[in-house]
């Protein structure tokens, strides 16, 4: 039994739910809601076709570009591939070959001979004691520079020979002591005594002999070549060498002051810290006769035996062997050792602790002294 309190609402037939599609239903005749929906649909359109032409449009403008501009790989930026020369550490190409010969010539230190010619452009230069408590040079220069003028060359003592061997060099001189020539008869030594061929020299005719007699890179290379064209390219052992100190870690002031006994020989090398490097003082000279100062990045002072053989007052002095040094570079000077294993081998330094020093790339002096040399730093 029904309950009889339903209502006629209640007790209405219930709708279809698919009701509202047809026409005759309210909501579907209400014009505001079309109106709404309408609005929405044009929206909804707007922004479908917003996205796709932009979209579109984005798309072509890359296309284009791609077109009109190659595409661009920066490659990293290196640094040119270089190695140190064997001599004297300077930076050369990674390819290029390394002197295949040096020339080692003898030049005077007398007052009269001063100022030299060359001495500022060699790569090594050595300075020791000869008779009358004056001093020598030898210069060795490697091929491929341009030196017009060396000299005045003078000439040789045994000593020379030993440290002109190092680098089987080309060796320049003017005579020499009897124990020297005696040598370069034994030695196998490319040997070029002005005394026989005077071709490749010339003498300055504003000063006075012997102090006069002079020549040049390219001369010596043109004897080379005619006289010993058979010999082949040495084997040089090289040094270590390393980058310059850093500005901010050079000290302002330092000097390396040697007693050579005579004050016409004594030697004052002045620290630059902005160059790196020392300028050299000698009776009151410190540039060579083509105006340039004397500038070495290093500074050997290497103590050995010397003694007096003769009554002229010719020197003995051990190349060979082993001893005490001071090496001065960057400011700092480090006492340490040298070693010479054979007349024929390269001089080595060492700190005071067994290590190979790393030199400066650039020229380097060694100043050889008698055992009991006073130097200041």
């Amino acid at each position: 039994m029904r309950d009889q309190n339903t209502t006629a609402a209640q007790r209405k037939p219930a709708r279809h739910p698919w009701a509202v599609l047809f026409h005759e239903e309210k909501f579907w005749r209400n014009a505001a809601i079309w109106s709404s929906i309408g609005f929405a649909a044009m929206l909804g359109g707007a922004a479908i076709s917003w996205t796709y032409w932009t979209g579109a449009v984005s798309e072509g403008r890359t296309a284009v570009a791609s077109r009109m501009l190659p595409e661009v790989v920066l490659a990293p930026v290196e640094a040119p591939a270089t190695k140190r020369r064997i001599i004297d550490g300077v930076p050369m190409p990674l390819d290029a070959p390394e002197p295949s010969r040096y020339f080692a010539a003898t030049i005077d230190n007398l007052s009269v001979a001063r100022p030299q010619a060359g001495l500022s452009k060699a790569s090594l230069v050595y300075e020791a004691p000869v008779e009358g408590g004056i001093t020598r040079f030898l210069a060795i220069f490697p091929e491929g520079e341009t030196v017009d003028r060396i000299g005045p060359v003078r000439s040789a003592r045994p000593y020379f020979l030993d440290w002109a061997a190092e680098f089987d060099a080309l060796f320049v001189h003017v005579g020499g002591s009897p124990e020297a020539l005696d040598k370069l008869r034994t030695y196998d030594m490319r040997d070029l005594n002005e005394f026989f061929a005077g071709a490749y020299f010339w003498r300055d005719r504003s000063r006075s002999a012997p102090h006069n007699t002079y020549t040049s890179l390219e001369n010596l290379t043109k004897a080379d070549d005619k006289r010993f064209s058979d010999r082949k390219a040495p084997e040089v052992a090289g040094w270590r060498f390393k980058d310059d100190a850093l500005e901010a870690e050079r000290p302002t002031e330092a000097k390396v002051a040697i007693d050579y006994g005579d004050p016409r020989m004594n030697v004052l090398w002045t620290y630059d810290a902005g160059a790196n490097a020392y300028l050299r003082s000698q009776g009151g000279r410190t540039k060579d006769a083509d105006g340039a100062a004397i500038l070495a990045k290093n500074i050997v002072v290497q103590y050995t035996k010397v003694s007096v053989i003769d009554d002229v007052g010719r020197r003995k002095i051990a190349t060979v062997g082993e001893g005490d040094a001071l090496i001065a570079l960057d400011g700092i000077a480090v006492r340490g050792t040298w070693r010479k294993d054979e007349r024929t081998s390269r001089t080595r330094f060492y700190d005071a602790s067994g290590n190979q020093i790393r030199f400066n790339a650039g020229q380097t002096w060694v100043e050889v002294v008698p055992i009991d040399t006073e130097v200041d730093l």
